[in-house]
């Protein structure tokens, strides 16, 4: 009997006959039962049309107002799957900070369902750390979550800001940060015969890093260009 990874309750495997005499080969679960349903799925119908957030409207949220305001011209484009709720918090402090990889595997089926029907017309971007959450962690936990769904990516987007990581800032210092990313490996950009771009990070919140690196996307690429974005977490 193996145990959860977040709560480390042990999990129980309830098998019916018809699974037992199928043959089939049972995957390994890697949550309880009890942690697994704290996670909220997004209801798309109830979201806001610009950052996804969950609402009881369709309507355009606070945030996307103030966003809309400030930058007219973009045209905000955002999916998630999760609410970004207690257990997703608890989620992303073992995964991200504790570097416990094994979470990476938990949303592989999902992210893989979510995201597989952009990879032929799409490139695919995940948000770069800046330097000192990289040396600190070791490891981008977007490119990890991505790898483990076998989805394929392009590395072409770097952060240059040496400075504390956006999770260790409140509110209104994340509205206030410049702009951090730089276009890498341009050559391969250029050269590709898609137009399409999707941005990927693991958690929404005030939006202020997907809408960085779309604005530097848009300031390079030419007007053609379609820029989306995902996260897991909103």
């Amino acid at each position: 009997m193996n145990a959860c990874i977040l709560c480390n309750r042990p999990i129980e495997n309830n098998l019916s006959l018809s699974f037992l005499f199928s043959y089939r080969k049972m995957e390994k679960s890697l949550l309880c039962m009890k942690c697994m349903n704290k996670f909220e799925k997004i209801n798309p119908n109830k979201v806001c049309p610009g950052c996804f957030r969950q609402q009881n409207n369709n309507d355009h949220c606070e945030d996307c107002k103030r966003w809309k305001k400030q930058y007219p011209k973009i045209s905000l484009n955002h999916t998630a799957l999760f609410t970004y709720n207690e257990i997703a918090r608890d989620y992303m402090e073992q995964y991200k900070f504790q570097g416990d990889l094994l979470l990476a595997n938990m949303f592989s089926t999902p992210i893989y369902q979510a995201l597989n029907k952009y990879q032929k017309s799409h490139l695919i971007i995940p948000i770069p750390l800046n330097f000192l959450s990289q040396q600190k962690r070791g490891f981008n936990q977007v490119e990890i979550l991505l790898k483990q769904a076998n989805i394929i990516y392009q590395p072409l987007l770097e952060n240059i800001r040496q400075e504390a990581a956006q999770s260790s800032k409140n509110r209104l210092d994340r509205l206030k940060t410049p702009q951090p990313f730089q276009l890498i490996n341009v050559d391969e950009l250029r050269e590709s015969s898609k137009n399409k771009i999707l941005l990927i990070d693991d958690v929404y919140t005030t939006g202020r890093t997907i809408l960085h690196a779309r604005r530097l996307l848009e300031k390079t690429l030419p007007t053609n260009f379609e820029i989306a974005s995902f996260s897991l977490f909103r």
